[in-house]
């Protein structure tokens, strides 16, 4: 019985955790120390929206960092989930990216293909 509770409690955390990182970082994720590192975040922007008006947020903390250069640097804990967001000075225009795992250095991609700047500014 014991085994069978054990397998259901890790089918579960493999379906509901890895929305919180990458689905290919889960393992590393679930069994790496919480380590502080200052992150290294690259961005991709694919939006019509200057790279200048995105931050990357930790979602346990709250803390955030904008961009420089294409380059944010976050103080944070090793696997605490990432988001790209709009800065809080952004109105009327909303952008959440997926969350991944914090790590040394990482790159995040901005991708608005699925909406116009344009019409959403209506």
């Amino acid at each position: 019985m014991r085994t069978s509770k054990s397998k259901q409690l890790a089918f579960i955390l493999w379906v509901l955790l890895p929305s919180a990182v990458e689905a290919n970082n889960f393992f590393s994720w679930l069994f790496t120390p919480n380590d502080e590192i200052t992150s290294e975040i690259h961005i991709i922007n694919k939006c019509q929206l200057d790279t200048k008006y995105f931050i990357v947020r930790d979602l346990k903390t709250g803390n955030y960092a904008s961009f420089n250069s294409d380059v944010a640097k976050l103080k944070t804990k090793m696997n605490s989930p990432l988001q790209l967001q709009l800065s809080p000075a952004v109105k009327y225009i909303y952008f959440e990216g997926n969350a991944v795992a914090a790590k040394q250095s990482l790159t995040m991609i901005a991708d608005c293909t699925e909406r116009n700047i344009e019409t959403i500014k209506r």
